[in-house]
């Protein structure tokens, strides 16, 4: 008898593996959930066990979840299953994707189901500052969930170490040009032990800084990308200030490198996501903090994470995808979700829950992000048509212009990937 029931259970996994969910009337629905991690830190494990709870708590859905890499990997890997005719029925994508899922026509507008729980009422919910990117030709196409805004950290104990205040970071560009050579260490060689400031080569942080030096990033139809302007020069001015006159950070800084830099002390400062929260909390052993970041001519900050995105497959699936999406933003499952991945939760009842409030009382620095959200100009984060193919074109960009001592480079690199860009998205200009 066990070992029929293994080999009942093993040709269900099968069909389901190769054919998609099954589809029995009345039966449990099956589904394929792809999810992303984006920073540092195992999440895997975290996100799994919401789902396990999630299928435990009901019979009617099924949901195997699937880590699917960095969020480029989980959105190619969720396109090529939607064009070989075997999509995943809900994902975890990065947001801007939204455009390029429209254009092939692989996702759901949403606001069938949400007029069911209420409407804007229901949405009214969640943090608005995530749901900008959510809407587009007036519908809402998606559901926040791994949620987060770029914030800096510091190391409080270099703070004191060189006589600046640990309770007052720094809050302007100058401030934090100051602070960082007041940081920056070297050793007897004048080699550098410890940077003043870090601030990784990722798109995703040079767009506020572009807002802050009064610049426009994009169009709200996503089919122009301003590269080659005056407030992108400022920006790539300031940075060559900070690595090659200053010598306070370098000129190229990997993503995922630049948290482990942090949590253990070779840089003072850092730029990086909400969503590292955690893993520096139990990577380091320093006295740390967040803060907004810091502001130019503007104090702006711009959102960014991944959404859930239900894929076209049929009204039973779609139907039990949005059941999974209900469990898993409430609000509940948002402040658990956060506690142990340092992203914001996206509902704003979660804030007041009693293991929330507990949570942030012993880790005030998890709230950073929400107040700067909160106090900030926030945009939305970048959204075009192609959505990676631009997105890796400006990151080449940026390592090209931050990677050379001879800042005369520039002019060329902007004007040559505004043509790039112009051409990438020619079909919708």
């Amino acid at each position: 008898m066990k070992k029929l029931l293994v080999l009942i259970m093993l040709l269900a996994v099968l069909t389901y593996s190769w054919g998609g969910a099954k589809k029995e009337e009345g039966g449990t629905v099956y589904l394929r959930m792809y999810y992303p991690v984006g920073v540092a830190g195992s999440l895997a494990q975290l996100m799994d066990g919401l789902v396990e709870e999630f299928n435990d708590s009901q019979n009617e859905v099924y949901v195997e979840s699937i880590f699917a890499g960095g969020y480029m990997e989980a959105m190619d890997k969720a396109q090529t299953a939607f064009l070989a005719g075997n999509p995943p029925e809900l994902a975890v994508l990065d947001a801007p994707n939204l455009l390029t899922l429209m254009d092939i026509d692989a996702i759901i507008p949403l606001d069938d189901y949400i007029a069911e729980e209420g409407g804007e009422a229901f949405i009214n919910n969640f943090l608005e500052g995530f749901m900008k990117i959510a809407r587009f030709d007036g519908k809402i196409w998606s559901i926040p969930w791994q949620r987060s805004t770029p914030i800096m950290y510091y190391n409080k104990d270099f703070y004191r170490e060189v006589g600046l205040d640990p309770e007052k970071p720094a809050s302007t560009w100058d401030e934090l040009a100051e602070y960082a050579k007041k940081l920056t260490k070297t050793d007897a060689s004048g080699n550098v032990e410890r940077w003043g400031v870090l601030i990784p080569n990722d798109y995703w942080l040079t767009m506020p800084l572009l807002l802050q030096a009064g610049g426009v990033a994009d169009n709200e139809p996503g089919t122009y990308i301003a590269i080659d302007t005056e407030e992108m020069r400022e920006v790539y001015r300031f940075l060559h200030k900070l690595a090659y006159q200053m010598k306070v950070t370098t000129g190229v800084t990997p993503w995922s490198q630049s948290v482990s830099d942090f949590a253990t002390g070779k840089t003072a400062m850092l730029y990086h996501s909400t969503g590292a929260l955690t893993y520096i909390r139990n990577s380091t052993e320093y006295d740390f903090g967040t803060a907004f970041l810091p502001s130019y001519k503007r104090q702006v900050v711009i959102e960014g994470g991944g959404n859930f995105f239900i894929f076209k497959t049929d009204e039973r699936r779609q139907t039990a995808a949005w059941k999974m999406i209900k469990w898993m933003t409430k609000p509940e499952n948002t402040a658990k979700w956060s506690a142990g991945s340092g992203y914001i939760p996206v509902r704003k009842e979660a804030f007041d829950l009693p293991e929330y409030k507990a949570y942030t009382d012993k880790w005030p620095q998890a709230l950073v992000a929400y107040h700067q959200l909160m106090e900030s100009d926030v945009e939305r984060n970048m959204m075009t048509h192609r959505m990676q193919e631009v997105y890796d074109m400006l990151n080449v960009l940026d390592e090209k212009i931050r990677g050379s001592a001879d800042l005369s480079i520039m002019d060329q690199a902007l004007k040559d990937a505004q043509a790039e860009a112009d051409k990438i998205l020619a079909k919708w200009q």
